[in-house]
């Protein structure tokens, strides 16, 4: 493990990536603006053609003796008008943005834009089949007519929905992945796009008497699912470290490898992926699959971390609830990406379990391109270092407990942190006193970190999940019940912890960090 003595200073204060951290707060909100400006845009864009695929189809319905109710189809033309309307006066709006009371705006602005989204996919799906009608006599069963004669079968649960093919095609870029190397597909969310994967390996890869090996930490419901498996032997690996995961593989055999290479636990653990990688096809004397969830990090691994060979065969998932949605947390989500060879297989697996994304949230979800997640993602992360680094510096709550960041220069990870374009949204803190930290206590402090901050005027929600732009704050447990906390491996002894989800409101961070100081020494 890497202590802290170990660590260069130039290696924590020289990355060219934390150059955000230098920024002004101007500069800050101007891009906040821009980013909101161009999803203002592109949903303005929308309901425009959304306008006129009504008209389309009214003129289809007419000139082929179809039935279209007129005053439906007004009421749809005016529900897409008048979201037109509002999101026009609100993108003006944005230019008067000012520094002091920017996260107020945004915030109010951004609810808008959930609007504007959500009376597009309503007004686009308002007349829309599950099983589109390929022609017709005298009855309609389709709305977008340019669809009517797909050359695959018009059926949404195979996923080929131009919304949500939209989506995949979205995501496989901002995995910055080629299309003709790998398979991507989107699920109804992210414990559906493991379950994907789970029917994938229990008939291709998984046979009775195999082992798995699971990592320290996986999410607690992963790990209810594999560990249940009646004829699989699910073996924890002892340690985050390379060397101990490769001793585990070389020790236990196993099939599969399961890998979170961020823990969402109290010390936010991370793996070294490419180091893995490299270790271990020098040792694996089969095909190992090793399965990624990258939920915590929001899309960040390097695009080679995705590539398989002979020795390695790699699959990835993540849950698109969290940052993909860019914070808007309309409905579940999910993705996984395979080896472009595997897509007959996944596709047809995809199909036989529902999993699919429904056609009706991928049009929610969210258009942007790469760069603007991207910057969202670096603004959140900075804003999680800047946040626990205030903490860290404050006696009542060094006095207290201790903070944990990925990217503090305590954190045995530093390095591995300040090697990603970034990371970890979230800081978590732990009362010295363990007695402390229990759910009573810890649901408490959260209630007073409103309090505090409701007095302040900082922005922050009380809630499970992260994301968002707004900070969120929560008692955590891996498991809500003591059947589900069995699922906590040894090393991690506090499953109850605080966790504060920073979000992307930089200009209110040093009241946030006040009131949060002020609860835990409450």
């Amino acid at each position: 493990m890497t202590e802290p003595g170990d660590i260069p200073s130039e290696a924590i204060d020289a990355p060219a990536w934390r150059a955000a951290l230098s920024e002004s707060i101007e500069d800050v909100v101007a891009t906040q603006v821009a980013d909101l400006r161009e999803g203002f845009d592109t949903c303005l864009r929308e309901l425009r053609a959304t306008r006129r695929e009504i008209e389309d189809y009214a003129a289809y319905c007419a000139q082929n003796d179809l039935h279209a109710d007129a005053p439906v189809l007004a009421h749809m033309t005016t529900s897409a008008e008048q979201a037109w309307l509002r999101l026009t006066i609100a993108r003006r709006e944005l230019d008067e943005v000012s520094i002091a009371d920017s996260a107020t705006e945004l915030s109010a602005a951004e609810a808008v834009l959930r609007f504007g989204l959500s009376t597009l996919s309503y007004v686009r799906n308002g007349l829309e089949w599950t099983a589109k009608s390929y022609g017709q006599s005298r009855q309609v069963q389709f709305f977008g007519t340019q669809r009517e004669s797909w050359p695959t079968m018009n059926y949404d649960r195979n996923g080929s929905h131009a919304s949500v093919t939209r989506v995949e095609r979205q995501l496989l870029d901002v995995l910055g992945l080629p299309d003709d190397g790998y398979g991507i597909g989107v699920t109804s969310s992210g414990m559906a796009a493991f379950t994907w994967i789970e029917a994938f390996l229990l008939r291709y890869r998984l046979n009775a008497g195999d082992s798995i090996l699971l990592a320290p930490y996986i999410y607690y419901e992963v790990a209810q699912q594999l560990t249940a498996l009646p004829h699989i032997r699910s073996e924890r690996a002892g340690g985050y470290l390379v060397e101990e995961i490769v001793a585990d593989v070389v020790r236990h055999r196993p099939k599969v490898v399961f890998v979170d290479p961020l823990a969402n636990n109290v010390r936010q653990r991370m793996f070294d992926l490419p180091e893995l990688y490299r270790r271990l096809r020098e040792v694996v004397t089969e095909r190992l699959t090793v399965v990624v969830d990258g939920t915590m990090i929001g899309a960040s691994l390097q695009p080679e971390l995705f590539a398989s060979d002979d020795r390695l065969e790699i699959i990835y998932y993540e849950s698109c609830t969290k940052y993909l949605q860019l914070g808007m947390d309309f409905a579940l989500g999910g993705l996984v990406v395979y080896p472009a060879e595997l897509t007959e297989l996944f596709d047809m697996l995809r199909r036989n379990t529902g999993a699919v994304l429904a056609r009706h949230n991928a049009e929610l979800f969210p258009r942007y391109e790469t760069a603007l997640h991207r910057r969202r993602m670096r603004r959140i992360w900075t804003n999680a270092e800047r946040l626990a680094k205030l903490l860290l510096a404050d006696p009542r709550v060094a006095a207290a407990g201790e903070v944990h960041h990925p990217a503090l220069a305590h954190h045995p990870d530093v390095l591995l942190a300040h090697s990603l374009p970034y990371g970890s949204g979230i800081v978590t803190f732990l009362y010295h006193e363990r007695s402390r930290n229990d759910w009573n206590n810890l649901n408490a402090v959260v209630d007073q970190i409103l309090v505090h901050a409701q007095q302040s005027g900082v922005q922050v929600t009380k809630g499970v999940s992260f994301g968002y732009s707004v900070p969120r704050v929560w008692a955590q447990d891996v498991g809500t019940t003591e059947a589900e906390r069995k699922y906590v491996p040894a090393t991690d002894d506090e499953p109850l912890f605080l966790r504060l989800y920073i979000g992307d409101r930089a200009v209110q961070l040093e009241g946030l960090a006040d009131a949060i100081a002020s609860a835990i020494a409450g």
